[in-house]
C-alpha cells in the first residue's frame, strides 16, 4: 500500500515538473510596455467661417453642368 501511495505521489511530481517546463519553454517573452501618446486637444472654438467651395456660375454639386 505504502508503495503505490509513493509511486503515485512520484507521478504527480513528474507530471508538475513537466507542465513547468513546458510553460516555461513556450511563453514568448512579454513585449516590452510602450506609453501611449499623450492625446492632443483641438481648439475647437471660433475658427473660419464655413462657405461653399463652387460659385454659383461654376455649377451645381452633382457635377452636371459646367463638363
Amino acid at each position: 500500500m505504502i508503495r503505490l501511495f509513493i509511486i503515485a505521489i512520484c507521478a504527480v511530481v513528474v507530471v508538475v515538473i513537466g507542465i513547468v517546463v513546458w510553460n516555461v519553454t513556450t511563453q514568448p517573452e512579454a513585449p516590452t510596455a510602450t506609453v501611449a501618446p499623450e492625446r492632443q486637444h483641438y481648439d475647437l472654438e471660433g475658427g473660419q467661417e464655413m462657405r461653399p467651395r463652387l460659385r454659383s456660375n461654376e455649377g451645381g454639386a452633382d457635377g452636371t453642368s459646367g463638363n
